[in-house]
């Protein structure tokens, strides 16, 4: 039974969601197979940058939203439209051999008189894209053009939302800039070990990664010689600690408020989760509600597993660093009652990827023992 404080539970952040160009992807395929019921799938290729890993939506559920797309030099390939013989198999995305495709079109479309990708539809027959199904297909990808541009648009908007939000901490010398790259990166890398777990998008990982270095942001509302106490804190100087997580969340109602952010479009939910409830533990003793269990978003338990491991690693003016063998075993102690146990699993079992993200955001890992510190996050 849900306790009244899960009231203040972003629920619309959950992974089940549709994504808001996936769901219109959806709608523009069931609008084409009630026209043409041969077209089987959509798949749309984004190439948003030069040399940029392609991003990719279908409306074939095993790949709903996904990266594994062969590239641009795929796409170059299928010109037009073919039957997908022996000769053409090899050369076809994993998507069109899952899907039982017998033959596809390949439809290019631009933005600004710039290649942002590919449309790909398909059938489950040979000869399947006659010439007057081929040109309503162009019309269609003319559409989804708009939708892109109209996604693409609204994302640049949210992150530079962010990074000026982010800016903000420098009024506070608490959180490094690595600290908050490291948290992000810890997040995508459970995420993307229990994507097929919580059916998790592509688009869903990447807004995590976005927002989980906002997950301290309301630090600024805490005076800065508390935060860099070096001592425990005494219940007086915990309380005002904790005002951190809801002072966080005000600000980031103010911007959405300000901006007009929707949450089947950026995810505003998920947002306000991350920095409410990173604390809450899964036995009930965190705060500001005191939730448990799966009564703590997704994201929130994610973000809280990442942010108590990069804690534990850094240097802090409680306590020293930690080398990444100390740290895990101190997370293991931490799994199922402050921490999710399955994220914990992950980061545990991630050694060698942990390594190499503190080695990309420039931090040199101590060796063994490390001094006990007296306060994990707060």
């Amino acid at each position: 039974m849900l306790t009244t404080a899960a009231l203040s539970v972003d629920a619309a952040s959950a992974p089940g969601n549709p994504d808001s160009f996936s769901t219109q992807l959806k709608l523009i395929h069931e609008r084409i197979q009630r026209q043409h019921p041969i077209v089987s799938c959509i798949e749309v290729a984004l190439h948003q940058a030069p040399g940029s890993t392609p991003k990719t939506y279908s409306t074939f559920s095993k790949h709903n939203t996904h990266n594994d797309f062969q590239g641009q030099a795929v796409g170059q390939k299928f010109r037009g439209a073919h039957d997908l013989g022996r000769t053409r198999r090899h050369e076809a995305p994993d998507f069109m051999i899952d899907s039982g495709t017998q033959s596809a079109l390949r439809v290019p479309f631009t933005v600004d008189e710039q290649l942002w990708g590919f449309v790909f539809f398909t059938a489950q027959n040979k000869h399947g894209f006659t010439p007057r199904i081929i040109k309503q297909m162009h019309v269609y990808t003319r559409v989804i053009t708009q939708l892109v541009t109209s996604e693409h648009r609204s994302a640049e908007s949210l992150d530079s939302t962010i990074s000026a939000i982010l800016r903000l901490n420098k009024v506070s010398n608490s959180e490094s800039p690595d600290h908050l790259k490291r948290v992000a990166h810890y997040s995508r890398l459970i995420a993307e070990n229990c994507a097929t777990t919580y059916s998790l998008s592509r688009q869903w990982i990447e807004h995590l990664f976005l927002f989980a270095p906002l997950h301290d942001i309301g630090k600024i509302f805490v005076p800065e010689e508390l935060l860099a106490k070096p001592g425990p804190l005494s219940p007086k100087e915990f309380a005002q600690m904790k005002t951190h997580t809801l002072k966080g969340r005000e600000i980031i109602d103010h911007m959405i408020d300000s901006f007009g952010y929707q949450e089947d479009i950026h995810h505003t939910g998920m947002l306000r989760n991350i920095i409410a409830l990173h604390h809450e533990s899964i036995d009930g003793s965190g705060y500001p509600f005191g939730l448990k269990d799966h009564e703590i978003p997704l994201e929130a338990r994610i973000v809280a597993a990442a942010d108590v491991l990069d804690a534990l690693m850094t240097k802090r003016p409680y306590k020293d660093a930690w080398s990444v063998d100390k740290s895990i075993r101190k997370l293991c102690k931490l799994a199922g009652n402050r921490l999710d146990p399955e994220f914990v699993e992950i980061l545990a079992s991630s050694r060698e990827e942990l390594l190499e993200i503190r080695a990309a955001c420039g931090t040199r890992m101590p060796a063994e023992p490390g001094k006990r510190g007296n306060r994990l996050s707060t």
